[in-house]
C-alpha cells in the first residue's frame, strides 16, 4: 500500500524531491505528476521539429510520442549522475521523435540507391584519377546525363538536409523560436537545458576540422546548397556531402559521449 508521503509533496511541489521519492517508491501517481510537470519538453521538441515531420505526422502525434518517451525518461533517470533531468529528457525525447519520423520511410529508396551509386562512381574515379572527379566525369562513369546527375544531387541534398537537421535540431535552436512557443507554458526550466545543449553543440562544432566547420557553417547557418558550397570550395558536390556526413557523425558522438559520461 502506497504511503501518503506523495500527497504531502504534491502540496508543495519540488520536482527534484519528487523524483527522489518516485525512485524510492515507484509510485505511478508520482511518475504521472512528474510527466505532467515536464510535459513542456515534449511540446517544445514537437514545435522545434515541426518542419521535419510535417509531411509525415500531425503535431499531436509527435507530442504524444514525446510524452511516451518522457514517461520512459522518468522511469529510467538516474539521479546519481550529474546530469539535469531536463537535459537528459530533452535529448531522449528528441531522439524518440527522430526515430518515429525515420520509421515513416522519409528517404525514398530511389534516393538511397542514387546516393549509393554516386558514391561508388565517385570513389572509383578518385582511385583512377588520383583527384576529385568533376560532375561530368561522374555522370559519364554512371552512364547518365549531367542533367540527371544534377537532379539526383538535388534530391539527395534535400534528404541530407533533413538528416542533418534531425541530427542537431534543437541543439542549436534560436531563442526566439523557443520563446514564441513556450511563452504561455510552464517552462521555467526550459532555459536550463537550452543553454546546456547550446554549450554541447558549440563544443562539438569546435572539435571539427577547419574544413568541416566551414562546410557546416555554409550549409546549415548560411543555408547554401551543396552545389554552391562545392563551387566556393572548388570541390565536387559529392565531397561536400561526405564532409557533412562526417561532421554529423562527430556531432552525434560528442553528444552521446556527454550523455554517457554524465
Amino acid at each position: 500500500m502506497k504511503t501518503t508521503t506523495s500527497s504531502n509533496v504534491h502540496t508543495q511541489f519540488d520536482p527534484e524531491q519528487l523524483m527522489e521519492l518516485y525512485q524510492k517508491t515507484q509510485d505511478v501517481e508520482l511518475r504521472n505528476k512528474l510527466v505532467m510537470h515536464y510535459s513542456s519538453i515534449a511540446k517544445t521538441v514537437a514545435f522545434q521539429m515541426r518542419g521535419i515531420f510535417s509531411d509525415y505526422a500531425q503535431m499531436e502525434d509527435i507530442v504524444n510520442q514525446g510524452i511516451i518517451a518522457l514517461i520512459d525518461c522518468v522511469e529510467r533517470f538516474d539521479i546519481t549522475k550529474q546530469v539535469k533531468f531536463q537535459t537528459y529528457a530533452y535529448l531522449r525525447v528528441r531522439g524518440a521523435v527522430i526515430d518515429f519520423v525515420r520509421k515513416q520511410d522519409w528517404i525514398p529508396r530511389r534516393i538511397r540507391v542514387a546516393s549509393k551509386n554516386i558514391n561508388i562512381a565517385h570513389d572509383e574515379l578518385c582511385n583512377e584519377l588520383l583527384r576529385e572527379p568533376t560532375n561530368i566525369e561522374i555522370a559519364n562513369k554512371m552512364g547518365i546525363s549531367l542533367e540527371t546527375l544534377d537532379k539526383y544531387y538535388s534530391e539527395i541534398s534535400g534528404a541530407v538536409t533533413l538528416s542533418f537537421e534531425a541530427s542537431i535540431q534543437g541543439l542549436n535552436f534560436t531563442e526566439s523560436s523557443l520563446d514564441d512557443y513556450v511563452a504561455s507554458e510552464d517552462s521555467a526550466d526550459s532555459g536550463l537545458y537550452q543553454q546546456e545543449l547550446k554549450d554541447i553543440i558549440k563544443q562539438s562544432i569546435n572539435s571539427l576540422t577547419e574544413r568541416e566547420q566551414q562546410v557546416v557553417s555554409l550549409y546549415y547557418y548560411e543555408e547554401l546548397k551543396q552545389a554552391e558550397i562545392a563551387r566556393i570550395l572548388q570541390v565536387s558536390e559529392q565531397r561536400v556531402s561526405q564532409i557533412i556526413s562526417k561532421a554529423i557523425q562527430k556531432i552525434k558522438f560528442t553528444v552521446e559521449k556527454y550523455m554517457q559520461e554524465g
